[in-house]
């Protein structure tokens, strides 16, 4: 019997095998199902709990060891635990038994459990698929179970589905019977030993492009019929992986297929059901005509992502969702690992700082972040889990761990933990117990100050000549964006890999103290500049002396730095100003260094700094200086980059190009929007003669200066498009119009499924709310449709904390109470961390422009930004 503050379910009663059989009706949304589950009665009892959410049951009995046959007393729910208790009679004793339970459900549209996709089929006519997303705690809308990643057990799915459609699971079809009504009954082979969350089924009307691996493997690429064959990259990526995964962890993949299906309306990015890998179709599916670069490497990040997952996470699960970073972090960092191993020249490692290390460090600056090793212990909390902490940060310090130990020494760690616990769940001092007998070294201890910890430090450093070489001082404190209104000393210490650059000459060391101090010999004992965190493989921000930035500027400006530490300086200095360590002038002066970057990686976090300031200026008298400046670093770039690819030219300059036309435009550059009007111009004449990378780039520079035709032409060319990224790019620029009409019309049709995939409704609303004059018209139409927003995303997935988190770019107090007052009354729980971080990011925001607005505009106006280009 469930307890009253327990969300787990009780040991006594255990599955060991799941039989399930489910007849899915998809034009009714509806399906019905029956299960047989072999369990094992640990202790005597005259109940058995199992979750269940949405279903309605029919009728349970049990099947004793000696086949005798019994009927449940009653069946109660417990919805509130969403779980449903059967009551016999008699105790149970200790053994095997069977359960049998006959159960409906619905086909939702909320994107969770099993759940029904509405899309167009080639002919031009509606169709429906029904599909499964399980993770977190969502097998239980599917069916009654034990769902719960520690209780492991065997599954063999039977799908009784229309005889013109394709059903897909965990594993191969064993058998196929055809039955009356022009249906057809697949039984799937058993799976492996594996967790409730992990098991998929899909039906529809799909195609696949296949081929096998060298060690025999079946990869299959699935998608609705006319598209299979824009799986052919993800199959030909996929190989590639498998290949490298099965060498790296030294544990062949052990499924006999891995099938990848592109889902039409699809919550995450994609999920690693155990040989069934579910996709949105914008990361799976590459069209060489009409794909852009961008989308060719998003699709095998997130590929190599979830095939990590068929290792960490599938066939090694964490025993609960404290330790859902196993999972996570992982899949992220191998996910980047074999992406670079496969495609060097796309400098993985680089985008990495940006797009993780950075990203956890921008969330954990914040006092309401949490642990990566995180208590949880309801359906609510797991879901908050799913953040750029658990991801992102993890992944960082995993990287860092990695440098530290060596990447061979880590790699015999993880084989050694994979090894020990396949098949079973791991908690994550069993990884460290695995990389501390491997390594020899003090994991655990290293480790627990930073997965143990909310946050991360920053190291002030100091440096001053000496008689033997150049003497450093390093002090450590918590990074915090509330030092701009609380600067009280926080005790945390971390252990920190340190790794320095010296005037080129590198140190490293373990920083286990508040302060240390070393002396670096040199020859030549004239500090010109010096870099700590060399390499940017260490999750932790630097600070320097006046002299320091100096020396660094001057490196920046003469290429003394390599790209990743281009990057983290930047990246640093931009945090410390929002934080009050450093001033703006020191940020600004910094920045001017870089005008002469080429580097498409560094170049994007500088626009994502400017955009982020850009934003937190949009109501101020310097707003206009502010582009200006924008404006006068990314057009002579752009200017010199061109709107035409050269030959030889790579990946990199592809994403290059799009970055500083797009920048140069949106900040003003005449000569930038004109040719984006001829470019637009030639599309609608010539699609193929806009490239791919460029089209979103000239879709939004259309928008942002558009008129009443240019908004009609855009949603038209958005319903006729095929292709879902092209959807996506006219979906964008259509939130980039700065006409309030245009705006709260984007905005209806955002909620209607006729015109906006539910799965895209929350990209739709954040465009809009990323302009100036769409902030406060989201903010009321949220409000107004809250409802029908928390109805679709309120108990999964990210959408609800996407939704609520665009919230914190706010700059005004009674913004932040209005904000507080809202979801008092309307509370998300799934959100509520990020309703506490938004709150915070916008009483950050103001206390930042009441400290600073007055030197900024000093600043620009230094360097002669005070009047704007007129449009």
């Amino acid at each position: 019997m469930l307890t009253t503050n327990d969300y787990r379910l009780p040991g006594n009663v255990i599955p060991v095998r799941y039989d399930i059989k489910l007849e899915p009706d998809i034009e009714k949304s509806v399906f019905l199902g029956e299960e047989t589950v072999e369990i094992e009665v640990k202790k005597q009892t005259k109940t058995v709990s199992l979750n269940s959410e949405d279903l309605k049951i029919v009728s349970a009995e049990l099947v004793a060891a000696n086949g005798k046959s019994v009927l449940s007393e009653k069946i109660t729910e417990d919805r509130s635990r969403q779980a449903l208790s059967i009551h016999f009679r008699n105790n149970l004793s200790p053994g095997k038994a069977k359960l049998l339970i006959k159960f409906s459900g619905n086909l939702n549209d909320q994107l969770r459990g099993f759940y029904r996709s509405k899309y167009t089929n080639p002919e031009g006519g509606v169709n429906y698929i029904a599909t499964t997303q399980f993770e977190a705690t969502d097998a239980r809308r599917a069916f009654p179970c034990w769902d719960d990643p520690a209780t492991k057990a065997i599954f063999k799915v039977t799908l009784v589905i229309p005889e013109n459609l394709t059903a897909i699971s965990n594993t191969l079809v064993e058998r196929e019977n055809k039955i009356s009504g022009r249906k057809k009954e697949l039984i799937f082979k058993e799976t492996p030993k594996m967790s409730t969350y992990l098991l998929a089924f899909i039906v529809g009307d799909f195609k696949c492009v296949e081929r096998k691996s060298g060690n025999g493997t079946l990869l299959r690429v699935w998608a609705t019929r006319g598209n299979e064959e824009k799986g052919r990259f993800a199959l030909d990526t996929t190989s590639r992986l498998l290949e490298y995964f099965n060498d790296y962890f030294g544990i062949p993949y052990p499924l006999e297929k891995l099938d990848q299906i592109a889902i039409p309306d699809f919550a995450a990015g994609a999920m690693e059901n155990w040989g069934a890998i579910t996709y949105r179709e914008t990361v799976l599916l590459f069209d060489p005509k009409h794909s852009s670069a961008n989308t060719k490497q998003r699709i095998a990040e997130v590929v190599a992502h979830e095939m990590a997952h068929q290792w960490f996470g599938d066939l090694v699960t964490m025993e609960w969702w404290d330790d859902l970073w196993l999972n996570e972090s992982f899949a992220s960092w191998m996910g980047n690992k074999s992406t670079d191993k496969i495609f060097p020249e796309w400098k993985m490692w680089t985008q990495f700082i940006l797009n993780d290390t950075s990203s956890g460090m921008s969330l954990d600056g914040l006092r309401n972040s949490h642990p990566i090793e995180a208590h949880v212990k309801n359906p609510a909390e797991i879901r908050e889990l799913f953040d750029a902490i658990s991801y992102s940060k993890g992944a960082a310090t995993i990287r860092m761990l990695e440098n530290f130990l060596g990447e061979e020494i880590f790699r015999k760690g993880l084989s050694k933990y994979l090894s020990e616990h396949a098949y079973s769940n791991a908690r994550t001092e069993d990884l460290w117990d695995a990389l501390d007998e491997v390594s020899g070294k003090p994991v655990t201890g290293i480790m627990d100050t930073w997965v143990k910890q909310t946050g991360f430090p920053f190291v002030d450093v100091k440096s001053y000549r000496s008689g033997k070489g150049i003497r450093i001082k390093l002090s450590q404190k918590r990074f915090l964006y509330n030092n701009l209104i609380d600067d009280k000393e926080d005790p945390t210490l971390w252990k920190i890999p340190v790794n320095a650059e010296v005037n080129g000459e590198k140190i490293s060391f373990v920083m286990d103290k508040r302060n240390t101090d070393t002396l670096v010999k040199q020859k030549n004992s004239k500090s010109e500049w010096i870099k700590l965190n060399s390499g940017q493989g260490g999750f932790y921000r630097v600070k320097y002396q006046d002299d320091g930035w100096n020396g660094l500027i001057r490196a920046v400006s003469s290429m003394k730095l390599s790209s990743n530490d281009r990057l983290g300086l930047h990246n640093d200095s931009y945090a410390l100003m929002k934080a009050g360590y450093i001033s703006p002038d020191v940020f600004l002066s910094l920045i001017e260094a870089y005008k002469d970057e080429m580097d498409a990686i560094v170049l994007e976090d500088v626009s994502s700094s400017l955009r982020s300031m850009k934003t937190l200026l949009s109501d101020e008298s310097s707003f206009q200086a502010f582009r200006e400046f924008s404006r006068n670093f990314f057009a002579p770039i752009a200017k010199k980059v061109g709107w035409d690819p050269r030959p030889g030219e790579g990946h990199l300059d592809s994403l290059r190009r799009s970055i500083v036309l797009s920048q140069a435009g949106h900040y003003g550059d005449r000569e930038t929007i004109k040719k984006a009007r001829v470019k637009f111009k030639g599309y609608l004449e010539d699609p193929l003669s806009l490239h791919p990378d460029l089209r979103g780039v000239v879709f939004g520079l259309v928008a942002h200066g558009g008129d009443r035709a240019d908004y009609d032409k855009l949603w038209e060319m958005e319903g006729k498009a095929v292709l879902h990224e092209e959807k996506l790019r006219l979906l964008g620029a259509l939130g980039h119009f700065r006409q309030v009409e245009f705006l709260e019309e984007t905005l209806k049709n955002s909620l209607d499924v006729d015109k906006v995939r539910s799965q895209d409704t929350v990209f739709l609303i954040g465009q809009v709310f990323s302009s100036k004059q769409g902030r406060d018209l989201c903010w009321n139409f949220i409000k107004s449709n809250w409802p029908e927003l928390y109805r679709r995303y309120g108990d999964g997935g990210f959408a609800i904390t996407r939704l609520v988190a665009l919230t914190g770019s706010f700059t005004r107090k009674e913004m932040a109470d209005d904000v507080e007052k809202f979801f008092k009354t309307h509370p998300a729980p799934s959100a509520t961390r990020t309703v506490q971080q938004s709150l915070e990011r916008i009483k950050l925001n103001e206390k930042w422009l009441e400290k600073n607005r007055s030197s900024v505009a000093g600043w620009l106006a230094s360097r002669g930004h005070v009047t704007a280009q007129k449009p």
